[in-house]
């Protein structure tokens, strides 16, 4: 058994205060200078093209960079994630399940991210930034976001789709320039209160990775949109439901894909039989999902291998709340939070247990 922790931030005021803020918050780390800097400049050019793309389509993400940087005594061209957010993947499991689905009448999205806790934030923040929307969800790379649920009722989640696009090794070197997932679903959830704003933003904005994102708000509404070199595809909830885990749901981009995990195909299969069964779901029955482990579930705890559940959350769009823990569920506290509140703890201890499920675990199959 390892333990790690995981960490609760509460931001709030300017874009240039809470990137001081964050600062201060990672002072004392002795790694964080070689974390977040490099000391090699990437060029100008480059540096300029990229502040520029996140000007226009993540406004006010700059102004934390610099702050951030400023707080450690950098220049903002020196931080690592110019580099990282223009074009930190993971393997995940999501679904919207509709009011006509739940026998509350509610919206909920579940999410299981999967991935290596050496590399992943272990951070769950609220984020109000002065002018934008307020959400709270789970950082990426500190500044960007996985997924998360704003004040509106607009919930948005991020799956990758085949292997992750990145500048990283082990990872596919991007076909298409753009944004990666951590900036668009910041992005989102800063500046759209529903999912036809939330599509029309994604439709104009650069994007080079490769994605399942999954789009619900409160109303009811649901959209997947799926991108895979280039290729972008939109799929509006014609059921009570909407999932997606790790592989191409459009002929478009399953005809590019080379293949796919088995288990991203099991896991799809484990949500699609208890979303598609007759009958409206309970809660419980939708939690269940999530306190369950592989292959019967969607808990994964295959930490070694760099694939297990790292976080896990029920969001609660109807209500603003969510359901969270660090780690597994099945090995750690379930925690609630309402969308924009201060959390009681900034540190939490997580075990993280691992179990080996074989060599088939990684058995590719035909897309």
């Amino acid at each position: 058994m390892k333990t790690n922790t995981g960490q609760f931030a509460f931001l709030q005021g300017s874009s240039y205060e809470i990137g001081q803020q964050q600062a201060g918050e990672f002072q004392n780390n002795p790694f964080a200078k070689s974390l977040f800097f490099t000391e090699k400049l990437i060029s100008n050019n480059t540096y300029f093209e990229m502040k520029a793309q996140i000007e226009q389509y993540c406004p006010g993400l700059n102004k934390e960079l610099e702050g951030f940087a400023e707080g450690f005594g950098y220049a903002p061209e020196q931080l690592n994630f110019y580099q990282n957010a223009w074009l930190i993947p993971g393997g995940c499991s999501l679904g919207a399940i509709l009011p006509g689905k739940m026998a509350d009448g509610k919206t909920y999205v579940l999410r299981n991210y999967d991935l290596s806790p050496n590399i992943s934030d272990m951070r769950l923040c609220t984020t109000n930034v002065e002018g934008k929307y307020t959400h709270t969800g789970f950082s990426v790379s500190t500044f960007g976001r996985s997924e998360g649920l704003n004040d509106k009722g607009l919930c948005v989640a991020f799956a990758s789709c085949g292997m992750p696009i990145g500048n990283y090794p082990g990872m596919r070197p991007p076909v298409v320039p753009g944004l990666q997932f951590m900036v668009i679903v910041r992005t989102l959830l800063e500046n759209c209160k529903n999912v036809e704003e939330a599509i029309y933003t994604v439709n104009n904005m650069p994007i080079g990775t490769n994605m399942n994102l999954l789009i619900a708000d409160a109303s009811g509404d649901a959209a997947l949109i799926g991108t895979y070199d280039g290729v972008r595809e939109i799929k509006r909830a014609e059921l009570d439901y909407l999932i997606a885990t790790n592989h191409g749901l459009f002929p478009t981009i399953q005809e590019k894909e080379p293949g796919k995990l088995e288990h991203s195909q099991l896991r799809y299969d484990i949500l699609e039989k208890k979303c598609k069964e007759n009958g409206k779901r309970s809660i419980d029955e939708i939690q269940e999902l999530l306190l369950t482990e592989f292959p019967k579930g969607l808990a994964v705890h295959n930490y070694k291998e760099g694939f297990g559940t790292v976080h896990s959350i029920l969001f609660n769009l109807t209500d603003l709340q969510l359901e969270f823990s660090f780690g597994s569920p099945l090995q750690n506290q379930v925690n609630k939070i309402g969308v924009g509140d201060n959390f009681a703890k900034t540190q939490i201890p997580v075990e993280f247990c691992n179990k080996s499920y074989g060599t088939e675990f990684w058995k590719i199959i035909k897309s």
